[in-house]
């Protein structure tokens, strides 16, 4: 009974409580040493590679694609430094997703180098326009909302920063960033500037559901005659 009892609790629960109970300061301090460690290395695409294939493609496609309908975003050709930054993330607790937790406390990403060499190779990744985008009936409205709103940090075509580890959003999957505009707003992601906050909160649904299908559909919803349709022909 004692090993049937045992095995129902997840094998990574005794590491997510340990980190839990440990002190703010002493996971943003080593929050900030791991991040930078992971930065300053040089990073070995091959390994990176390997670590992918082998923890990572069953959840976001053998090309870092992501898929639409299970939420799990486009990871080729996004900004390395906002993949770190995400990664530190998740392991200390400040982002939460169970299935990423379970993923980093293997021994595998226990070192900065690993985490150089993942991001880096994500980040190295070609990426088509195939994803998965929204029903296309806003596309206008979109394109204002995210000129208005959202341009500015994450650039003309969603290609985001890397100085500053702003995400690329351009093509990015339709429902993924549904998802993530509605946490936003509602608050439940953690280390979100209050300016995102702001830009995202006062948006309704409908106005989520634009300029999450615009986002998806980069570079091509740039050209501003994307989607119009020219009813005098």
């Amino acid at each position: 009974m004692a090993n049937r009892t045992q095995s129902l609790v997840p094998r990574w629960a005794p590491i997510l409580l340990f980190m839990l109970i440990q002190p703010v300061s002493a996971r943003d301090q080593s929050a900030s040493d791991l991040l930078n460690r992971a930065m300053a290395a040089t990073p070995d695409l091959a390994h990176g590679e390997a670590l992918f294939r082998r923890s990572c493609v069953r959840c976001h496609e053998a090309r870092g694609s992501g898929t639409g309908a299970r939420e799990f975003p486009r990871l080729a050709g996004q900004q390395r430094e906002y993949l770190l930054q995400e990664l530190v993330q998740f392991i200390t607790l400040d982002r939460y997703a169970p299935q990423m937790h379970q993923i980093l406390i293997q021994p595998d990403f226990a070192d900065p180098q690993s985490l150089s060499d993942l991001s880096s190779y994500l980040a190295a990744l070609h990426y088509d326009s195939f994803g998965e985008h929204g029903d296309g009936h806003r596309i206008g409205r979109g394109r204002q909302i995210y000129n208005e709103r959202c341009a500015g940090c994450h650039g003309a075509a969603g290609e985001g920063r890397a100085q500053v580890a702003i995400p690329a959003v351009g093509g990015q999957n339709y429902t993924y960033l549904l998802t993530q505009l509605g946490g936003f707003a509602a608050g439940h992601r953690g280390k979100v500037e209050s300016s995102l906050a702001d830009a995202v909160g006062s948006l309704s649904r409908d106005d989520m559901r634009a300029v999450a299908d615009f986002m998806s559909r980069m570079p091509e919803s740039v050209d501003p005659h994307y989607g119009v349709v020219d009813v005098g022909r």
